[in-house]
């Protein structure tokens, strides 16, 4: 067999007589066979075959340029940036749409041997079926949809079901466009929060699956490939442009981190808390001076921690636990007593942002006392699920009507937003007897 497509140049009709022109077509096939086959012919001037060929595919052209230009953004716009939920899938989608175009326009605009034309197609029903999966897996990664096992088992059977036993081919292209759009529509009333970032997209993807009947065909030469690219290109800009919103957001919490941990640092060695802190050590001087030695040292190890801890992102949960016990080691040896700090649970590998305990374990002494803390020990207790971790700290709870609402937890809460975002939790409150403060956040090892 020759190619595919022939474009022949007939002769000259002659003055008298009939013209007849005969076509011999061949029934020979390779490996892949095809369940049914057309063949037309066309007969006129060479510029009106030409242009038959090439006009339609001006608009994919174009379509295909605005989409990789959205492609380019998304890409500068991603580097050198952590990922946020869904952007691997946006930029699968992505290339999936990239090739459509390409492989669709192999035939009419470069040709092949009729060989190629069962792979071709193949190939075609497989970027269908790439993009009928990424687009609601990323609309309900973006949006932070559940969807249940069964159901995404239920929807990657049906999509291959539909694929294999619709008759023609396509009809297969235009059932899996329809049912993806269906159930990114159904992802979309399911999500919750950001209306202005929803309520766009899902304008676009029920005008698309309202125009699927319609259409009379899905050949990317005609308005399904514009929507299509209208829609991807519209999801790489807007996904692109919440980077950059991240990015600002970040930067306005790290200089608020930065704040807080600066009065956080100013409040840990602030006059009155050194003074208190040098009275007892004078007295301790004179009544105990092992323990005032001892207390020296203790108080030169603090500050070197607090100092070096304050210039740092993130830090071992084991060097935070040492800040903790050191500052109680200092607050028990001015009390002559010993203040408890135990931890239950594995936490190899786990990092978090400086101070977020040790400001728990101030408050704690602060607002409960020095003396109810030794009696009540702290007790640090650690969970983790996956890729989350999970802190519970309990201390004694006091009496102080306004704990859980000063600078301390201010800090807390700025330091995880700044380092973990969108993938943080902080709570606090009484349980019983108990002061209890539980922090949730995945991005700790």
């Amino acid at each position: 067999p020759g190619q595919v497509d022939i474009i022949r140049v007939l002769p000259p009709s002659s003055s008298s007589g009939t013209d007849t022109l005969v076509l011999l077509a061949s029934s020979h096939h390779q490996w892949f066979k095809l369940r049914g086959a057309d063949a037309f012919a066309a007969v006129g001037p060479a510029a009106s075959i030409y242009s038959l060929n090439l006009g339609p595919w001006l608009i994919a052209a174009l379509a295909t340029g605005a989409l990789g230009a959205a492609c380019l953004y998304f890409l500068a716009a991603q580097r050198g940036r952590p990922r946020v939920a869904g952007a691997r899938l946006l930029l699968a989608l992505g290339v999936v749409g990239l090739a459509l175009p390409v492989v669709e326009a192999w035939r009419p605009l470069v040709g092949y041997a009729y060989p190629w034309h069962g792979p071709r197609l193949l190939m075609l029903l497989l970027l269908h079926l790439a993009a009928a999966i990424l687009l609601p897996a990323y609309l309900a990664r973006r949006f932070g949809v559940a969807v249940p096992k069964t159901a995404r088992i239920a929807y990657l059977a049906t999509l291959l079901a539909l694929a294999a036993f619709v008759p023609s081919f396509d009809g297969r292209g235009a059932a899996l466009l329809l049912l993806s759009l269906l159930t990114s529509t159904y992802v979309l009333l399911r999500a919750r929060g950001e209306p202005d970032e929803r309520w766009p997209i899902l304008t676009l993807v029920v005008a698309g699956a309202l125009a699927v009947p319609l259409a009379g065909g899905i050949f990317l030469d005609g308005p399904y490939f514009l929507f299509l690219a209208v829609l991807m290109g519209f999801l790489l800009i807007r996904h692109a442009a919440q980077l950059r919103m991240l990015d600002h957001h970040n930067a306005q919490l790290r200089g608020e981190r930065a704040r807080l941990s600066l009065q956080l640092l100013q409040r840990g060695i602030q006059p009155h808390w050194l003074m208190n802190t040098l009275t007892g050590l004078q007295e301790l001087i004179e009544q105990a001076p092992m323990r005032a030695s001892r207390m020296v040292e203790s108080l030169a190890e603090q500050f070197d921690r607090l100092r070096e801890s304050s210039t740092r992102p993130s830090v071992p949960l084991d060097e935070e636990l040492a800040l903790c016990r050191n500052h109680l080691d200092i607050v028990g040896l001015a009390l002559d007593r010993h203040i408890g700090f135990e931890v239950e649970g594995e936490h190899n590998g786990l990092w978090l942002p400086p101070g977020v305990l040790h400001a728990q374990v101030e408050n704690a002494l602060t607002h409960a006392g020095a003396g109810a803390c030794a009696e009540h020990p702290f007790r640090l207790r650690i969970q983790r699920e996956g890729d989350r971790w999970m802190l519970e700290l309990r201390s004694a709870r006091g009496t102080a009507p306004h704990r859980g609402q000063g600078t301390g937890t201010r800090y807390i809460e700025a330091s995880l937003a700044a380092t973990c975002p969108e993938n943080w939790r902080f709570e606090q409150g009484p349980d019983g007897n108990d002061w209890y403060g539980r922090m949730e956040l995945t991005c700790a090892s």
